[in-house]
């Protein structure tokens, strides 16, 4: 089931490879979302469409951006919700089953700081959660916006680059083949 969506996506993305950092902006400002942004699976996107990227010679700087745009976006929203609408908004129904990352969310704002926006993002639980979070603190809305460009350029790097750069070894060979046949299983 999932090569055969890796393998829509990647069909997808050589057809029309043009709208792939615009793809990965959605998915990435849809994933940063609180409420909505635990249901969208932005890291497993990211994940498909780098390996795509890696078997298609695919440059990832567009698709890097794009992820970035659209988590910073997304994140930044998410933080003036937090803002505007404060603990109403964490309190949703919808977001029961992440009471628990809720609760370390806020204990990991108020002794870290900025540096938790960053780790929020590269956990999964936290993703959507920080920011809205990080709005209802007292941290400042520039300090949250650095660390949050800096998280979603590690977020989408890690993301794209590692399955690039895996897929583009299996497909076109080179030195890992020779390595893998060398020790591999």
């Amino acid at each position: 089931m999932i090569q055969v969506m890796i393998h829509a996506l990647a069909q997808f993305v050589l057809a029309h490879a043009h709208w792939a950092p615009l793809l990965l902006a959605l998915v990435a400002f849809s994933e940063a979302l609180v409420v909505v942004g635990t249901l969208v699976p932005g890291s497993t996107t990211l994940v498909a469409v780098g390996a795509a990227a890696g078997a298609l010679h695919l440059p990832l700087l567009p698709l890097l951006l794009g992820a970035m745009a659209g988590a910073v976006a997304g994140d930044t929203l998410s933080f003036f919700l937090g803002r505007h609408y404060g603990p109403r908004l964490l309190s949703s129904p919808r977001l029961d089953k992440r009471r628990v990352w809720i609760v370390r969310g806020e204990k990991a704002l108020s002794r870290w700081g900025d540096l938790a926006v960053f780790g929020g993002r590269l956990l999964p639980p936290t993703r959507a959660l920080i920011p809205a979070m990080a709005g209802t603190s007292v941290l400042p809305w520039w300090r949250f916006l650095i660390a949050d460009v800096f998280a979603a350029l590690v977020w989408a790097a890690l993301h794209l680059g590692a399955a690039a750069f895996v897929t583009h070894a299996l497909v076109h060979g080179g030195w890992f083949n020779t390595w893998w046949h060398a020790h591999g299983p």
